[in-house]
Formats: structure tokens, sequence, C-alpha cells
């Protein structure tokens, strides 16, 4: 395994820049937390606590062998039973910031190096009562990479409404399989924005892949929920 995760890392840098926002589909209306744990939720990722933070640097290392992964089940549009891929998910939290890493297969990148790809976003159902009075109800997560496979930019943005936050990532493609970490504040104080102000709470969320297949909807998951190590 840490041999596995040592050659996906090679190659990889960090990128933070400005570049145009992306609009994914928004998820199903969900009325609460509480409707969405009646059956529609298939999958839970933890969050475990650390000391010392994972760096954002495309280097997988060893202490991420110690966070839970969620194997994600993504199908051609939401609609679908046909499988498409796997992804895996994991979450640790250090200090007041959370990381992800995501790890997905997907065929040879192409295209130009310096043109950007939406590649993955998660999407978060926003839970605050005062962002729905805002009519804002989802907020996204998006990585782009280059034509190349480099990952080098991450935004979060809320639909319909909502700033435009950068955020730290690293990673790129490498033998068939994609490499993405990224981090955030718990809490950043924008009222469009999901807050992870109660560690108490579960967070639903869904991802999706773009894999950019002409006449093809690009791959999603069903809905999961992020809850916090205690």
């Amino acid at each position: 395994m840490t041999l596995f995760l040592a050659m996906l890392a090679v190659g990889c840098a960090v990128k933070t820049a400005t570049f145009p926002t992306v609009t994914p589909s928004p998820l199903p209306v969900i009325s609460s937390t509480s409707e969405a744990m009646a059956g529609d939720v298939v999958g839970c990722l933890v969050v475990r606590r650390l000391d010392s933070p994972p760096v954002i640097d495309g280097q997988v290392e060893s202490v991420w062998e110690g966070a839970e992964s969620l194997q994600l089940s993504l199908t051609r549009g939401r609609d679908s039973a046909a499988h498409v891929l796997h992804l895996d998910l994991r979450a640790l939290r250090a200090n007041e910031t959370i990381y992800f890493l995501a790890q997905w297969p997907g065929g040879s990148p192409s295209g130009e190096e310096n043109a950007l790809f939406n590649t993955l976003t998660v999407h978060w159902r926003i839970p605050d009562a005062e962002a729905r009075q805002l009519d804002c109800s989802v907020a996204c997560h998006t990585a782009f990479a280059d034509g190349q496979g480099r990952f080098v930019f991450a935004n979060a943005e809320t639909i319909p409404q909502g700033g435009d936050e950068a955020l730290p990532l690293a990673g790129c493609w490498r033998a068939g399989t994609w490499t993405l970490e990224w981090s955030r504040s718990l809490v950043n104080g924008n009222p469009f924005d999901l807050q992870f102000d109660d560690l108490d709470e579960g967070y639903l969320f869904s991802v999706k892949v773009f894999e950019r297949i002409q006449g093809q909807p690009d791959a999603v998951s069903l809905l999961h929920r992020l809850v916090f190590e205690n």
C-alpha cells in the first residue's frame, strides 16, 4: 500500500491561482438533514483528528493510511444504475482545518497544457437556516486540472449565489489514477458557504467526476454524510 501511494505521488505540485469558476448541477432539494438520514444517505466519511496535519504537496504521505477510507460508487448520472467507477475519499482534521484526499481511475488526460478543465466537484448541502433564507442550498469544492493531468486550481463556490474562494490543492494523474489533496478552513465566515461549525453534526455531500465524454452524463455518486470523530 505504501509503495502504491508513493508511486502516485511522483510529479505532483501545488498550485493556487485565480481562474474562471464552474457551475455544477445542484443536488436534489432536501428539506432537512433528518429527512436525508431516512434512507437517502448511503455512506459515511469519518474525519479523523490529528495533532500534525498532512502537507498539501501531492505527496501522499503515510499519515493518510490512518484515515478511514470511503469507497463511493459513481454512476452515469443520478438516475442511472450503471456503475462507472469507484472513488476513494478520505478526510483528516488538524487545528481548524479539514483535509481531503481523493483517488479514482481515469484515462490518460489530453488537451492543451494551459487549458483548465473542471475534473472533480464535491457538492455540499448547506444546513444553516440563515443560508437557506438567502436561497443558498449547495456549496461546491471544484478542482481543475490542465491538459497534462496536473491539478492547478481549486475553489469553493455556492449555488446559486455567493463568493469564490481559492483552496489549497495538489495532485495529478499518473499511471491510470487521479490523486488529489485539498484543504479548507472549518469555518470561513462566509454566510453563503458551508461551515463545519458543529463537530457533532453530519454534513451531506455527493461527488461528481467530469470525464468530458460527448453524449454521456458525468459520473456522480449518491448522497453521503461526513461526520467528525469524537
